[in-house]
């Protein structure tokens, strides 16, 4: 792992086992995954926008707010990423494009079938759908949730994302 857009949950120089997946077929919500982007390389975010759910950034008291309406159902939901709190990104602080990227007005947007939105825990430092866009399926190659170096934090990437209700 380099750079520090998973941070605090992943640092520089962490070393992660690689499951290979099929085009993106056994992503689940909140998984850790290494993606191929054009013009930026393979980067590693977390899943939180899955095909078909409908995403928004809204910031309310300084602090991001990422609503999620997933794919068939009827009520908004929040993402409570306890990395997020207080790391307002400016440019990137509201969403969505149609296309998935960080704008000026929080506006909602569907997550296209088969493509996925992926943003770092490091709010404020991560480039990431906010700033590239939804990511197409074929171009998730592993997921990375599970760390072996260094020794201490050996085990499982501790997955401490959920989504809550609106209000």
């Amino acid at each position: 792992m380099s750079g520090r857009s998973m941070e605090p949950t992943l640092a520089p120089g962490d070393r992660l086992v690689t499951d290979v997946l099929g085009g993106g077929s056994e992503v689940q919500r909140f998984d850790l995954v290494g993606a191929r982007v054009e013009d930026v390389g393979v980067v590693v975010k977390r899943v939180i926008g899955m095909p078909g759910d409908t995403v928004e950034i809204r910031v309310e008291n300084d602090r991001p707010v990422v609503v999620v309406r997933p794919s068939g159902g009827d009520a908004d939901q929040i993402v409570d990423n306890p990395s997020w709190t207080a790391r307002l990104a400016g440019n990137k602080d509201t969403c969505c494009t149609p296309d998935g990227k960080g704008t000026p007005e929080p506006t909602r947007v569907t997550v296209p079938s088969g493509r996925y939105w992926i943003v770092g825990d490091n709010w404020g430092a991560s480039d990431d759908s906010r700033v590239f866009g939804f990511v197409a399926a074929d171009r998730v190659g592993a997921s990375l949730n599970f760390r072996i170096l260094p020794l201490g934090e050996f085990g499982r990437v501790p997955h401490d994302v959920t989504l809550r209700p609106v209000g």
